[in-house]
């Protein structure tokens, strides 16, 4: 298929064109390197020449007939210009005669550089149409050795052979062929190993992101909790150091009431939460699970609430809720996902910062009560 393919498009356009481009390469070389403008100001010569030869039809024709020049033959022949002195008219004529046959050279010098004239010389195309000559026609020009007859010969040849020798263009092509389809394939394999290793390569950025991304937000939360037991041990602790993970809000169970005890980063509705009406709020669920589990809801599109239970001092109860938004990937993967670290920790946390800070409460209550008895 090959083979065939070659032979109509190639070796039949070379039959076409070499008839055509060997007779222009060959003058060109013949001409290559000789003087042209002596044959560009010669040339002219024969049609002045065939001029002459039509001389006797210009006899009989009527000059004072012309619309312009028929005035100014009548004008010499009567005379008219007698007073004009005669080297005047000399000049003039000698002057026509020369512009006229410049003229004519350089509509000769455009024939001697167009390819097909008769005229065509090749030394006038490169001055005309030097570009045109050095892409195009100089190698031709160069590589004297060289025809399209001879190429055209050579190609019929080499394709007249037998395809079954190993010598012929078409076994070469067979083999060339079939190598060509197994550098594809391996190409196409080639390419699949690299993409699986590329996307290899991005899963392992995403998650080395994804690790940064992790021990950032552990080392933020690991210099809280540092920071608050610095203050504890400085007794500036207080509940509002313990929004490090999100905002919140605190309840006290008194009853069937969850008490509010504080909040920080929320949208500042405060008001205490009825166990037996409250359904809907995760607060009011999580107080009634004795084992502790996170509850949560969406008080409104795009925000969260996550609530948990907390055993305190004294028999107390207390309810401690995260408020975050959607787009808080922090308070996410901290609360919700387990991604970083297990969110029943982060509430441990909580829970013991709560109960230390609830102790001291304690404490400072003890001294208030022992200072009045005293």
């Amino acid at each position: 298929m090959v083979i065939k393919s070659i032979q109509t498009n190639y070796h039949s356009y070379l039959n076409e064109i070499k008839g055509d481009m060997d007779p222009i390469i060959k003058a060109m070389r013949n001409q290559n390197g000789e003087r042209w403008r002596g044959k560009a100001w010669k040339g002219p010569m024969k049609t002045v020449s065939g001029y002459f030869k039509q001389a006797k039809l210009v006899k009989g024709i009527s000059w004072t007939t012309l619309p312009i020049i028929g005035p100014i033959a009548a004008g010499v022949a009567t005379g008219n210009y007698a007073q004009w002195p005669l080297w005047i008219g000399i000049v003039a004529a000698i002057v026509l005669i020369l512009v006229i046959y410049y003229l004519l050279v350089q509509a000769y010098i455009n024939k001697m550089a167009a390819i097909g004239q008769p005229e065509f010389h090749v030394e006038a195309f490169k001055a005309k149409r030097p570009r045109e000559y050095e892409q195009v026609w100089a190698p031709f020009v160069k590589k004297d050795d060289f025809t399209f007859d001879g190429l055209y010969t050579l190609v019929n040849a080499v394709f007249s052979q037998n395809d079954q020798d190993p010598s012929s263009v078409a076994y070469v092509v067979a083999y060339s062929q079939s190598q060509h389809d197994f550098m594809q394939n391996s190409i196409a394999e080639l390419k699949s190993t690299i993409a699986e290793q590329e996307a290899a390569i991005a899963t392992l950025e995403d998650e080395l992101i994804a690790s940064d991304s992790a021990v950032y937000t552990l080392t933020k939360v690991l210099k809280a909790v540092t920071e608050n037991q610095y203050r504890y041990v400085n007794d500036s602790l207080a509940f509002t150091d313990l929004d490090f993970v999100s905002g919140f809000s605190l309840y006290r169970q008194e009853g069937n009431t969850l008490k509010l005890i504080m909040d920080k980063g929320t949208t500042g509705k405060k008001r205490d939460l009825d166990l037996d009406s409250d359904h809907d709020v995760a607060a009011v669920a999580a107080a009634k699970d004795q084992l502790g589990q996170a509850y949560s809801n969406n008080p409104y599109p795009g925000r969260h609430v996550v609530s948990f239970r907390m055993d305190m001092l004294e028999g107390e109860t207390w309810v401690w809720c995260f408020h975050f938004d959607d787009d808080d990937e922090r308070a996410l993967s901290l609360i919700l996902d387990n991604a970083i670290i297990e969110s029943r920790q982060i509430r441990r946390v909580i829970h013991a910062f709560c109960l230390t800070i609830q102790k001291r409460m304690i404490s400072l209550k003890e001294v208030d009560l022992d200072a009045g008895a005293n």
